[in-house]
């Protein structure tokens, strides 16, 4: 898709070396990369996929739509097929803490365009900021810093 196009080659740049993704100095990150496709046929997923090292959810694949409703993200032309309300425009990166599974943010394609590999510093902040958050709710503080 030309308009995916951009942010996958500066996801290629940022982040991707042979089969493994790899910090600057060797060490595997703690990253995947998983394309959900929009492309039109088998062959544009098979020649698009074939020169990126990401983890593609298999084009025939019931899983593949499933995620596009979950996170309702699509191609525009699949709407009428998928039925629901789009809140993510392709290209899209949902950056996910698998270990969780909770949303660190839907703009990961952006972050790569402007960060490149320092997206991933960013996101790991991020999550940071939530983990303490979420502990600070858990244990009764709201999080603000008002005293009473």
């Amino acid at each position: 898709c030309p308009m995916s196009t951009p942010i996958s080659d500066a996801l290629d740049e940022a982040f991707g070396k042979g089969d493994v993704l790899l910090t600057r100095n060797g060490q595997k990150k703690t990253l995947s990369i998983i394309y959900v496709s929009s492309d039109k046929t088998l062959q544009e997923f098979t020649e698009y996929t074939r020169k990126r090292h990401w983890l593609p959810i298999p084009y025939e694949s019931p899983e593949k739509n499933q995620l596009k409703r979950h996170f309702a993200t699509c191609a525009h032309r699949e709407l009428e097929e998928l039925q629901f309300d789009r809140k993510h425009e392709i290209p899209t990166g949902i950056v996910i803490e698998s270990r969780t599974q909770g949303i660190i943010t839907t703009n990961g394609a952006d972050d790569v365009e402007e960060m490149g590999a320092g997206a991933l510093e960013h996101w790991l902040k991020m999550q940071g900021w939530a983990s303490q958050m979420a502990n600070s709710i858990a244990h009764g503080n709201d999080g603000s810093s008002e005293k009473e």
